[in-house]
């Protein structure tokens, strides 16, 4: 019996449109709100609740994208540097970042936030490294993967330099899943910080966060200032994840929709091993 036909990707690039699209939106939105201001004083939550909720949507996404990006550095740098320093290294590098993982590291960074006194800097490392060892493990497995390239061991029995091998094989296919594997940070840090932010141990409220106002409206049960923020909070929460989910997909294809063949010259290899 021959094999069923594969199913359709429609489904999945849709999401991931509409995720990139909602959060091309709401980081719109949340830069025009202030403007729309009456002038008379900062948006109170009690006059504008859905204006008050896009004005601190600039604080919670900034803060993701900035410390999400440092936390997807560490991790493929975590990565890299492992099966750099050799398999008995790689092994402790990878196993701990297996062991971090597995933590509800998400937890901690309150916990950090408020032992260390606070501050944006420490809270954007504590938000960064929560990332970092997820990112880690994904793009460890997308670079093993790469380096079992039929392309590669032809390039180094050819007798080609270490530099060679680099520059013109191992970088341009690994840009791609790379890049997928930092894309999940994105959506963590924005979930951690939101996290921080409800305790009261988070962005402080000059920044504004939807985290903040989340806990603050519920501490002073005001619904109405409640709901905005917390559906804002979900929507970005389920646009970045979407996001995430596609770039892993694409990472995981080759450049034409179909599993990549990892030929050298710019063709990503598969994501997973």
């Amino acid at each position: 019996m021959s094999a069923p036909p594969p199913l359709p990707t429609t489904t999945h690039h849709g999401k991931g449109a509409a995720g990139l699209a909602l959060l091309v939106a709401l980081a719109l939105a949340c830069t025009v709100a202030p403007l729309l201001n009456d002038g008379a004083g900062p948006l109170r939550a009690d006059r504008d609740p859905v204006l008050t909720a896009l004005t601190d949507g600039r604080g919670s996404l900034s803060f993701a994208l900035l410390s999400g990006l440092l936390g997807a550095g560490l991790g493929v740098a975590w990565s890299g540097l492992a099966i750099a320093l050799g398999d008995r290294a790689e092994r402790r590098l990878m196993g701990a970042a297996a062991r971090l993982v597995a933590l509800p590291l998400a937890l901690l960074v309150p916990l950090g936030v408020g032992l260390t006194g606070g501050g944006l800097p420490v809270l954007t490392a504590l938000v960064a490294l929560s990332a970092a060892p997820l990112v880690a493990g994904l793009a460890h497995q997308d670079l093993r993967a790469l380096l079992r390239r039929d392309f590669l061991t032809a390039a180094r029995a050819a007798g080609r330099s270490k530099g060679a091998l680099l520059l013109h094989h191992l970088l341009p296919n690994a840009v791609r899943p790379l890049l997928a594997a930092g894309a999940i940070a994105l959506p963590r840090a924005l979930a951690v910080e939101s996290l921080a932010s409800l305790l009261g141990l988070g962005l402080p409220s000059s920044v504004g966060s939807w985290g903040g106002a989340v806990g603050v409206a519920a501490r002073l049960g005001d619904g109405l200032a409640l709901v905005p923020a917390a559906l804002l909070l979900a929507l970005s929460l389920w646009a970045f994840h979407a996001v995430a989910d596609e770039a892993l997909r694409l990472a995981a294809e080759g450049p034409h929709g179909g599993p990549s063949n990892g030929l050298p010259g710019g063709s990503a290899p598969d994501a997973r091993p």
